[in-house]
């Protein structure tokens, strides 16, 4: 069996895509990625990624901007044409789909032209391709929802209105569908019944678990956050300022990813005006996926932090969450409904705190400093349950059933 996977994006920008390939091809399927060139940044851990795995084929649909840069300035441009007639009123497929992304039409084009049995999409914007090629070629079509799209702005918003129309047009031709939370499972199984979906959780390989809980200085507490782009309005803000609301100099905050001059100047500022010393906020520049863990588990706690400004924070369940475990660390979940639902279930690996309260977050970080046990015990019990269960090891089962069963 051939099966096909189709992104809008990097590889190395987007993990999941990159566990799902690698899923498929270590079963012994043929396997195709289909990408875009849109990270400039992701260039370099592509190139290793594609040696790492040479047996999975890479093509890439569009124009690179230093290496083809007049046609990326045509697709840009291109682009922003349909974006005018989208936002001059002109709402149907055709104009949401081009306005959608850079390369929709080489995406689509490249897709139709590899025969594949099954086609598999990550990231909205390659639904089309997806479903397109799908249904040239009479193949099952598979996509995956790993975040409620038209969640991600305020109903009635044009980004709404594009995603609503591009979902209605194409997911109801989908033969399944899977999701990274039980809560985003639930909003697209209510709008699209016809349709089967699964939930698999945005996991890590095992081979990221660190083989024994580290022992930090006690003396210390120390906090971590990772994603792609440190930025405002992820939930650092109410961090920083709960720790200068504890008084206290001995907790320290990291963060790692990409960060812009300006944004780091703007939480350097925001962490002194909160009362925070130089040496309690460090950056760390964006590593390689598989450099994250051993990272993480130099620190005490990890950050689920997540705002629920719209409903797709408000539902998904943020991978940070699995690595936190295979890392052993314990872990403070923000009071959203998905990671709400995740802690009642699994109590003891952390606490769960209220996402625009830092006053109340401080109190729990000042317990946490004060009592080693509490905190030893968490980051035990989040060991063990990525060892036993949230792996990726674990969580492609379901994935390979699906492939199995179609």
């Amino acid at each position: 069996m051939h099966i096909v996977l189709v992104s809008s994006g990097q590889p190395s920008a987007n993990p999941r895509l990159v566990k799902e390939a690698v899923t498929y091809s270590e079963a012994g399927y043929a396997v195709t990625v289909v990408y875009c060139p849109l990270s400039p940044w992701a260039d370099a851990y592509d190139r290793a990624l594609f040696k790492k795995y040479a047996s999975i084929k890479w093509v890439r649909a569009g124009y690179h901007s230093t290496e083809q840069k007049a046609l990326y300035v045509f697709a840009r441009l291109r682009q922003k044409f349909y974006q005018y007639l989208f936002r001059a009123g002109i709402h149907n497929a055709f104009t949401a789909v081009r306005s959608m992304s850079l390369f929709t039409q080489e995406l689509i084009s490249a897709a139709k032209r590899i025969k594949g049995d099954v086609y598999a999409g990550h990231n909205l914007s390659a639904l089309p391709a997806v479903v397109d090629a799908a249904h040239m070629h009479r193949v099952p079509a598979i996509f995956d929802f790993e975040d409620f799209h038209r969640g991600e702005d305020q109903e009635g918003s044009l980004h709404w209105i594009k995603t609503k129309i591009v979902e209605d047009q194409y997911s109801s031709l989908l033969h399944h569908a899977t999701t990274a939370s039980p809560l985003i499972t639930a909003a697209y199984a209510q709008l699209y019944p016809s349709v089967k979906f699964t939930t698999i959780n945005n996991c890590f390989s095992i081979r990221y678990l660190q083989s024994a809980l580290r022992l930090h200085d006690t003396t210390r507490l120390k906090l971590f956050w990772f994603s792609q782009f440190v930025g405002k309005k992820r939930g650092l803000e109410t961090i920083i300022e709960a720790i200068g609301k504890t008084g206290q100099k001995n907790i320290s905050l990291t963060l790692l990813g990409n960060c812009s001059e300006d944004i780091k100047a703007y939480f350097v500022s925001f962490a002194n005006e909160k009362g925070l010393a130089e040496d309690q906020l460090l950056f760390m520049p964006a590593v390689a996926e598989e450099s994250i863990p051993s990272i993480a588990a130099a620190h005490d706690l990890g950050l689920a932090c997540e705002i629920p400004h719209v409903v797709n924070r408000e539902i998904c369940l943020t991978n940070k969450i699995f690595l936190y475990l295979l890392a052993g660390n314990a872990i403070l979940f923000s009071n959203t409904e998905a990671q709400t639902l995740f802690y009642k279930s699994y109590p003891e690996t952390g606490t769960i705190y209220p996402h625009d309260n830092a006053e109340e977050l401080a109190v729990i970080l000042q317990r946490y400093a004060q009592d080693r046990q509490l905190l030893n015990r968490q980051r035990a019990t989040a060991l063990l349950l990525g060892k036993t269960f949230f792996n990726w090891e674990a969580e492609q089962q379901q994935l390979l059933k699906l492939v199995s069963d179609l």
